[in-house]
């Protein structure tokens, strides 16, 4: 292999977990750092700071980036396979194309995020990938309509932020977004948009949907045990073979049921 310069293997020693002291001379990339770890050894960067450094095309796959501090950062086609991203902040980050299949984003922070290239557009193309992903307990106040989140873990998720005072005027967007098989027991989706969302077969047990626009959403075979319906709009909604319809609570106050698909 050949020799690197002496600025970048003392960094990835650090990145490795073993401490040094810092090297002379400007400070390496987060991207130096990837790029001499990648095929070599499990990248390590957890608890780190890359807030609104420029990430863009990296290949991350299996690294641990629990804790870490994305604000800001631009992940546009990043991937992030298998990454333990547990308890991290990506808060404003750009993650255009990011692909965030099988990774463990339990607790993780996610305000506000540029998911998409073109502002008031949302094709599939440019959508984040979130794929059997683990988001139990996130935080999500975003626009992430038309994504792959078939089989992800949104377990007790928080995606209607709104009440704080200088969100009051947003919501979360999951339109037309694929949750087919999706866990979301307990999440809190009020007010969030679902419309042409398909969640067959999701669990939507003891989920907060009261508010939430499911016009046009694939519920087919879905869990609505225990789930608060109240003012949610179901115009057009497909409900062919739902379970625990008759346990969810507000189901007398749901708007368009008549117009619903049973």
């Amino acid at each position: 292999m050949p020799l690197l310069p002496r600025r970048i293997l003392l960094t990835a020693t650090l990145a490795l977990g073993v401490h040094h002291a810092r090297a002379e001379g400007p400070k390496p990339t987060v991207r130096d750092v990837i790029a001499t770890l990648r095929g070599l050894h499990p990248v390590n960067l957890s608890g780190w700071d890359l807030s609104r450094l420029d990430l863009a095309e990296l290949d991350m796959t299996g690294a641990n980036l629990a804790g870490a501090n994305l604000f800001g950062a631009d992940l546009t086609d990043a991937k992030l396979v298998g990454c333990n991203l547990v308890g991290a902040t990506l808060d404003r980050a750009t993650i255009i194309r990011a692909d965030f299949t099988g990774a463990n984003l339990t607790g993780v922070s996610l305000m506000l995020p540029n998911a998409f290239s073109q502002f008031g557009l949302r094709p599939a193309t440019d959508a984040p990938r979130f794929r059997q992903a683990n988001l139990s307990g996130a935080r999500i106040l975003a626009k992430l309509g038309s994504g792959d989140w078939t089989g992800a873990n949104l377990t007790g998720a928080h995606l209607e932020l709104g009440r704080m005072q200088f969100l009051a005027a947003l919501r979360s967007d999951l339109s037309g977004a694929r949750l087919a098989g999706a866990t979301l027991a307990g999440a809190i989706l009020t007010n969030v948009a679902c419309s042409f969302a398909d969640l067959r077969e999701a669990d939507l047990s003891g989920t907060d949907l009261r508010g939430a626009d499911l016009a046009g959403a694939k519920l087919d075979g879905a869990n609505l045990t225990g789930a608060r319906l109240g003012r949610a709009d179901v115009h057009g909604a497909s409900l062919r073979g739902v379970r625990g319809l008759d346990q969810a609570e507000g189901v007398k106050e749901l708007l368009n049921f008549e117009f619903a698909e049973r």
